[in-house]
């Protein structure tokens, strides 16, 4: 189940997801969920968790991607406050509980450079606390053509390895190329 506020379904993300040989039967796009007037706006988290709820059944899902979780969080919620995050992603925290799948939220680095990766991420460090793994994207400094997936947090097990990669072109679009 994809919430994806930045890239567009058909120029986008089906063409990258046909690339990685997904099954693009089990895919569902939640881009928007109705407002009481009726008029279309972009899903938000915790109020639609019951629409992505429904798509994750329609599909037997076992990965909900938020891409970028600050475009779903409501205009209430003060992402730069602990509690109001906590607040909001409880509710997501508890519907995968419930429906057994992971959640993947990203969100993008802000712009001090350097310091701890954890404390690197947009908004409030409450959304990697209430995460129960973080994971970092950076370029390798020893080549800029491979990017480094490297884990920051993991509440769950033992820290894994960093994992290396590039972006290659695949019938017109792009696909990850893992390097180990």
């Amino acid at each position: 189940v994809i919430l994806s506020a930045e890239d567009g379904w058909e120029d986008t993300i089906r063409p990258r997801l046909g690339a990685a040989g997904a099954d693009l039967g089990r895919v569902v796009l939640v881009p928007y969920a109705a407002e009481e007037d009726g008029q279309p706006t972009i899903s938000q988290i915790p109020r639609d968790i019951p629409v992505i709820e429904v798509a994750i059944k329609r599909v037997d899902a076992k990965l909900v991607l938020v891409d970028v979780l600050m475009a779903y969080l409501s205009s209430k919620t003060d992402s730069h406050r602990d509690q109001d995050v906590r607040l909001a992603l409880a509710p997501l925290a508890a519907m995968a509980r419930r429906t057994g799948v992971a959640v993947l939220a990203l969100r993008h680095l802000n712009k001090t450079p350097g310091g701890n990766p954890l404390y690197r991420g947009g908004g409030s460090i409450g959304i990697v606390g209430i995460a129960r793994a973080g994971m970092l994207v950076a370029p390798d400094p020893e080549d800029p053509n491979r990017k480094l997936l490297a884990m920051t947090k993991n509440n769950l097990g033992r820290p894994s390895s960093t994992l290396a990669y590039r972006i290659e072109e695949c019938e017109g679009t792009a696909r990850i190329k893992w390097l180990g």
